[in-house]
């Protein structure tokens, strides 16, 4: 049979069929599905049978290891979650600079003394290749393949500290791993006279190739969070999903960027949105199996196992190296960061696999004319440290996970359907006890009154929050249209209905109202004003009827920058009962922003407090039983009133979990993201997204001047 005349359909069939049976049969004897691909790759390759011809896989069959590497690439984004590496962030730096350091130190002294000897000591004039060609195969050496590694932890569903860092220092050592290439193609043209313009031009111009492509990625993410937190279908999802990992490396191909690092950044900016809505990642995971299949079929087929012999001994000792120095620069990095014996001798094994990025470098030495003297080594030792890191590579990945056994938590929350509108406004009549005002207050409680429709609600939560800090509520209206004959005409008439409706209110619970009208150009102006000159313990103001209100958002804004006090915002969306309160929490500084509102709002005889701990889709059991246990821990401590239960989740979409657990309970209480300007427009903020599609009433806190830096509550959990 003339194998050369095979189509791209039919050597697509033999692929997948090949590389399905190479998977059963690798998993019989315990090794990864990724070795049976790429062992079945290499029987149908140039090395064995040489089915299928070499220019289709350079040609019609590339794409799918491009759609595969962006696949991935994505999906490590998802991993870099800030949030939980603002706790890992020693450990990873430590094990980065460890692992990326030793490689890359190991393998040029290696590669510059195995050249040398192999000479026989050569020319003088031989220096200047070796060590340009010890540089080059140094920073390749740094890149680690994150296919095999990102496929093997998912057949195994392996999660947990170990797996997160490990997925973690890919992104890192294979951002570097370009930039140090840059630098060093540049120095190995100077070292050998080839460099043309500016050294510093050279050196310079990867670093920014690095930082368009991450700047691409950004935008691309935050752009797909914005789409997909709006759609309900999952079919949707996974289109949107799929332009968006196409569009990012696609388009930083035709731009001359790493298609890599760009959806590495796009997956990244979805993930660490505040409401955290990660259903592209679920929808894209029933994409990926027959593209991973493929490309690690392709991988295999690719191998030319006679590039071993070629490379001799200076591809034997990059491949040694870059083993050693990977593996025990992991280790001192992770021991130096306090990680046990076990831990740290584990990371370095999820480092060793190395592929597409490997090639990718290898191939622009190739079309480099400069390197023309360099070229042969250089191309030579890295397809061999391929070939044997992509055959022992998966091994060793899954011995890392099996050491460390995590075993994530694999449920999947349902979509719930969308709010519906919303409804009239309707505060419940206080059939509780009256509450018995302090004999001498201490300060006031201010409820900022704008509109008749909120002005009850808003006292309501004045008074209560007055009633926990012994304060007296005060009912402010801001005029920004100063008249001085303002007390003879209509306004007076607006004014003087608000402070009815908020003394009825006040007095229905027990409390007495002081009220106080402001002339201000700005809301935020007069309500500063009234926190300087009064004793002002927390300010609450009414959510705007409209879905968004940028006017408002910035009044917020100014007033938790400057005032020393909590801002409540009070969003309005049907019955307003306090009787089951939702607490959701998703980072630790949450608990001490709303503490002063859940106590106030739990003070009443027979109230319910349900704190919802958001946690990460891969949390274990442990990890969520541990979250469980320090938030009611917390609540102890603080002595959180009222019957308090907890309950932590791990969660695909945040905002999704919110409104499915708030369909239980009377009202939500939220710390609200202190985030501005840029930070807020890239990280977004999950209360105010669940505001926008609730349709219960809705407690926003942000934390005052005074304790936006944290307290010893951030301590608590």
């Amino acid at each position: 049979m003339d194998y050369q005349s095979i189509n791209s359909i039919f050597a697509l069939s033999l692929l997948l069929a090949a590389g399905f049976a190479g998977a059963r049969l690798a998993k019989l004897v315990r090794l990864p599905s990724v070795t049976g691909y790429i062992l079945a790759g290499i029987l149908l390759g140039p090395s064995a049978f040489d089915i299928i011809p070499h220019h289709l896989m350079e040609q019609e069959l590339r794409v799918f290891t491009e759609i595969a590497l962006m696949l991935v690439a994505f999906g490590i984004g998802e991993r870099f979650d800030l949030q939980q590496l603002s706790t890992t962030w020693p450990r990873l730096s430590r094990i980065s600079l460890g692992e990326i350091t030793g490689a890359f130190v190991l393998v040029c002294g290696a590669v510059l003394l195995t050249m040398r000897v192999a000479s026989g000591g050569g020319e003088e004039v031989a220096w200047p290749a070796s060590i340009s060609a010890a540089l080059i195969c140094a920073s390749i050496a740094v890149a680690t393949a994150p296919a095999a590694t990102v496929a093997v932890m998912r057949e195994l569903q392996a999660a947990g500290p170990v797996s997160r860092l490990v997925l973690s220092a890919l992104v890192v050592n294979n951002a570097l791993s370009i930039t140090l290439f840059g630098i060093c193609v540049a120095v190995a043209r100077v070292l050998l006279g080839t460099a043309e313009g500016s050294g510093l031009a050279q050196a310079v111009q990867p670093v920014v190739l690095t930082l368009a492509a991450l700047g691409l990625g950004l935008a691309g993410g935050v752009t797909t969070d914005l789409i997909v937190h709006r759609l309900s279908s999952r079919a949707d999802v996974l289109i949107v999903a799929l332009t968006a990992v196409f569009f990012c490396g696609g388009f930083a191909q035709y731009l001359g960027l790493s298609a890599l690092l760009a959806g590495v950044a796009a997956g990244f900016a979805v993930v660490n949105r505040d409401r955290r809505d990660v259903r592209a990642f679920r929808a894209l995971n029933d994409f990926e199996p027959p593209i991973y299949g493929l490309f690690f079929t392709l991988a295999g087929a690719d191998l030319a196992l006679s590039d071993l012999v070629r490379s001799g001994a200076v591809g034997a000792a990059f491949v040694i190296a870059r083993a050693v120095g990977k593996y025990l620069g992991a280790w001192l990095g992770g021991r130096s960061a306090g990680m046990s014996c076990e831990q740290a001798t584990s990371v370095g094994l999820g480092l060793i696999p190395q592929a597409g990025l490997a090639i990718g470098l290898a191939f622009l030495v190739r079309q480099d004319a400069s390197l023309e003297a360099v070229r042969p080594v250089i191309i030579n030792v890295v397809v061999a440290s391929v070939v044997v890191n992509e055959l022992i590579g998966p091994p060793l990945v899954r011995l890392m996970c099996l050491r460390t056994c995590e075993v994530p938590d694999s449920d999947v929350c349902p979509v719930p359907p969308e709010p519906s509108e919303l409804d009239t406004v309707d505060v419940v009549p206080w059939t509780w006890p009256r509450l018995n005002p302090p004999a001498r207050a201490n300060g006031y409680v201010a409820a900022s009154l704008s509109h008749p429709i909120t002005a009850p609600g808003v006292v309501r939560i004045a008074t209560l929050l007055g009633h926990h800090y012994g304060a007296t509520p005060l009912a402010v209206h801001v005029v920004t249209e100063q008249a001085e004959d303002f007390w003879d005409i209509g306004p007076d008439q607006e004014t003087v209905w608000l402070f009815r409706l908020a003394r009825q209110e006040a007095q229905s619970l027990g409390y007495g109202l002081s009220t106080e009208v402001e002339f201000a150009d700005e809301a935020a102006e007069g309500l500063l004003r009234v926190t300087r000159t009064q004793n002002v313990r927390a300010i609450v103001l009414g959510h705007p009827r409209a879905a968004k209100s940028r006017g408002f958002g910035k009044i917020v804004d100014t007033l938790a920058r400057e005032a020393l006090c909590p801002v409540v915002v009070v969003k309005l969306a049907g019955p307003l009962h306090t009787e089951r309160i939702l607490v959701p929490i998703s980072s630790r500084g949450d608990l001490a922003t709303v503490l002063p509102v859940i106590c106030a709002l739990g003070m009443v005889l027979e109230h319910q407090m349900t704190l919802l701990r958001l946690m990460p889709p891969d949390a274990q059991a442990q990890e969520l039983d541990d979250a469980e246990g320090m938030a009611l821990d917390w609540a102890r401590e603080w002595k959180v009133p009222g019957q308090v239960s907890c309950r932590a989740v791990a969660t695909d979409s945040r905002v999704h979990t919110v409104l499915e657990a708030a369909q239980d309970h009377d009202v939500v209480v939220m710390a609200a993201s202190s985030q501005t300007g840029l930070a807020r427009v890239f990280f977004g903020s999950l209360a105010e997204d669940v505001a926008q599609r609730i349709d219960k009433p809705m407690l926003l806190v942000r934390a005052g001047a005074e304790s936006a830096g944290g307290g010893e509550e951030d301590a608590i959990i």
